[in-house]
């Protein structure tokens, strides 16, 4: 790839995600977005998260190994249930951390 072509994919992305994210932010207030939608877009950021995670809390030696030796996958589990029964977010990253480092030194 030359220089110029490395720049334009640079510019090509730096605009596409300007528009992107920014697309609400720039339409103002001419743009009115039904209850519907914007209940739904509420879970857009739960929705990422669990993405990001979920590949790497089941699937740690490869794509296709669903492996559950792991203790990203126990210490994920952890904090699922100690979510589930405490609705506490910061306890909730303290057990599955907790579940998590213990479970590596167990399988270490």
């Amino acid at each position: 790839m030359s220089s110029f072509e490395i720049w334009a994919v640079i510019l090509g992305l730096t605009v596409i995600t300007f528009i992107t994210r920014g697309f609400f932010l720039l339409m103002g207030e001419r743009i009115e977005l039904s209850e519907t939608l914007q209940n739904a877009l509420r879970y857009a950021p739960a929705a990422a998260l669990v993405a990001i995670i979920a590949p790497e809390m089941f699937f740690t030696e490869g794509p296709n190994e669903l492996e559950i030796n792991s203790a990203y996958f126990w210490g994920g589990i952890c904090s699922i249930i100690a979510f589930w029964l405490t609705k506490s977010m910061l306890l909730t990253i303290i057990l599955g951390m907790l579940a998590f480092t213990a479970i590596r030194l167990v399988l270490a």
